[in-house]
């Protein structure tokens, strides 16, 4: 099983719903626990929003692209941008305490970074960041 499945959404809230509804879709029967599809989920919306928020800045116009790569044994997706980026290396490395109810930002990567088994990002060369998001089906419970 190698499949791909590519999607755009609009930078608007209302979509997440939709991503959401797909991923369950594309991960389900691959082998994966509910515990497991719970966190490629969650983790999939979080990217989204990051990518609509933060990256696009919510304006009108900018679309979030979301790339599904089924493959055997792992499910990889990848979530783009076209904003300006930040300094991810750094961020990774000073990721805010999740326990810190009082700190606004942070908890959305200290997540995706705790239920994936791999985060990766990179800022492309012309203009937009790229989020990919990996989970082995042999984490299965």
């Amino acid at each position: 099983m190698n499949e791909t499945i590519i999607m755009q959404f609009p930078s608007s809230y209302q979509w997440l719903n939709m991503i959401d509804l797909i991923c369950g879709e594309v991960t389900s029967e691959m082998g994966f626990s509910h515990s497991a599809l719970n966190e490629i989920s969650i983790s999939v919306i979080e990217a989204c929003t990051n990518a609509l928020e933060h990256g696009n800045k919510s304006v009108e116009g900018t679309l979030v692209s979301v790339i599904f790569h089924r493959k055997q044994d792992q499910m990889v997706v990848e979530v783009f941008d076209s904003g300006e980026g930040f300094d991810y290396e750094d961020y990774l490395q000073h990721i805010p305490d999740p326990s810190d109810i009082h700190h606004q930002r942070g908890r959305g990567i200290y997540i995706m970074k705790a239920m994936m088994d791999s985060l990766i990002f990179e800022k492309l060369p012309d203009r937009g960041m790229k989020v990919t998001l990996i989970k082995n089906v042999d984490d299965v419970e």
